[in-house]
């Protein structure tokens, strides 16, 4: 696409948790001192003092890590609430745009035919004072005429007139009329607009609050977590980035072994041979902690704690890594009027593979409301310009927009036959998608999920996912 941005690499896409030092941590990280009397969290000196027990140096482990969970959990729900809100205002955006292309076109078309209406008015009224040159009703005629209707009515009815006569006068009530239809089309298309616009500007509101709480929330969870990790770290003898791994896997079997906590789920169907078998409820690995709540967590603690190996520092792997999550339920699914499109044939993988480069090169961007590059995106801004670059449209600046538009060409596939490429949906069941993401291979998945949560490759996540992947590479067979 014209105008892109340079691809270019980024390192490091940790979430949330990405600011806690990689490496080894010791007894001299200091905590910020306005956490260090809350009565919630542990203290340095209850970490030191839990070390010379394994019992208690293994309960204190498993506080923090409910700890980090709910951090996580808050951060996510306040994620998926901006989330919903963006997507509420790109769909109200999309209809205040369409509303103003439709009062254009037929304020054009009314102003055409006033043009065309003048025109023939003129054309009759030459008529009329040729049948009032040759008779006196011709002359009554023009003076009892109350206005331009009213004029054209009573010449139709003059016996006098000719059939080139008649068909002139005709035209011109036809034009009349075709004028004043447009016009009141128009003044309701006007309205209309009004509405819309009034709609988006209140919808662009409530999204910028939304992501304004979001981000003060991520904020705020971020120096507890930060905190949390590397006491953990502390008592596990190991590097950060570890400790992180361990408490994302647990975070991720313990999600996925409670119930939901409302209607929706992860698809438990394995994806096919080759689209790299994408993991259940939030990665099924220890790199990445599950989402309790849309479209935010993966990596990241308070979105999930930061996934990766050890990054060195003389540190220790954990004994025990934390256990991979089971299946989860049945995908969520959108209201939708039921269809059945074609059945979408085998991707471009050259095609795919590029728009899938793109997004990656996008790695460690800001998330941005409304953003579509090239140093801030928002979901679907991410993913409509990744495909931007190799020529192919996938919709509107809307994640439910990119899936009515791959619903409607027959490029949609289960999500058990995931490719490279494929386009991965959330929802909440309401009808409308609130966040978009690329899936890049092997059960992860490139997204720019919220604000405070750069742009990251992650596990994808199955809580409300969408049982159907777009396929917008592939041509309906």
């Amino acid at each position: 696409m014209a105008g892109d941005p340079p691809r270019r690499r980024r390192d490091g896409a940790l979430g949330v948790v990405g600011a806690v030092t990689i490496g080894a941590v010791t007894a001299t990280f200091v905590a910020p001192a306005a956490l260090a009397d809350d009565p919630q969290y542990p203290t340095w000196n209850d970490v030191q003092r839990a070390k010379a027990d394994r019992a208690a140096a293994e309960a204190e482990g498993a506080r923090i890590t409910g700890l980090l969970g709910t951090l996580q959990a808050k951060a996510d729900a306040a994620g998926r609430t901006a989330a919903i809100a963006a997507e509420r205002f790109h769909r109200a955006k999309l209809a205040e745009d369409s509303a103003r292309d439709r009062h254009a076109a037929l304020a054009q078309q009314a102003d055409a035919a006033g043009a065309r209406a003048r025109t023939s008015r003129m054309r009759a009224g030459l008529l009329a004072a040729s049948v009032a040159r040759g008779s006196a009703g011709g002359l009554q005629l023009m003076l009892d005429a109350s206005g331009a209707d009213d004029f054209l009515q009573r010449l139709a009815t003059v016996t006098q007139l000719s059939a080139q006569s008649q068909q002139i006068t005709r035209q011109a009530l036809t034009d009349q009329n075709e004028a004043a239809a447009l016009g009141a089309q128009a003044d309701s298309a006007a309205t209309e607009l009004a509405d819309r616009a009034a709609a988006a500007q209140e919808a662009l509101a409530a999204a910028q609050a939304a992501a304004s709480e979001a981000g003060r929330a991520v904020e705020a969870e971020q120096q507890h977590a930060d905190r949390l990790v590397a006491q953990l770290a502390e008592l596990r003898g190991t590097s950060t980035r570890v400790a992180a791994q361990y408490a994302a896997g647990v975070i991720a079997r313990q999600e996925a072994a409670e119930p939901a906590p409302s209607s929706g789920g992860g698809s438990s169907g394995a994806p096919a041979q080759g689209g790299g078998g994408a993991a259940s409820a939030g990665g099924g690995t220890p790199s990445s902690g599950s989402s309790s709540g849309g479209s935010s967590s993966g990596s990241g603690a308070a979105g999930g704690v930061p996934s990766g190996g050890s990054s060195g520092g003389g540190s220790s792997a954990p004994s025990d890594p934390a256990p991979s999550a089971p299946s989860a339920p049945s995908p969520v699914e959108p209201s939708r009027p039921p269809v059945q499109p074609p059945s979408a044939g085998p991707p471009n993988s050259a095609q795919a593979a590029s728009a899938v480069a793109y997004a990656r090169d996008q790695i460690g961007d800001a998330y941005v409301f409304g953003g579509a590059g090239p140093n801030g995106w928002d979901c679907s801004g991410l993913t409509i310009r990744a495909y931007g670059s190799v020529g192919i449209g996938i919709g509107g600046h809307s994640a439910t927009a990119q899936y009515d538009l791959a619903r409607a060409q027959g490029q949609l596939v289960p999500y058990s036959r995931v490719q490279v490429g494929d386009l991965i949906f959330y929802t909440d069941g309401g009808g409308d998608m609130y966040h978009v993401a690329v899936y890049s291979g092997s059960g992860m998945m490139i997204e720019a999920p919220y604000p405070g949560v750069k742009v990251r490759e992650v596990p994808v996540r199955s809580y409300q996912r969408v049982g159907q992947v777009a396929r917008p590479t592939a041509s309906a067979s």
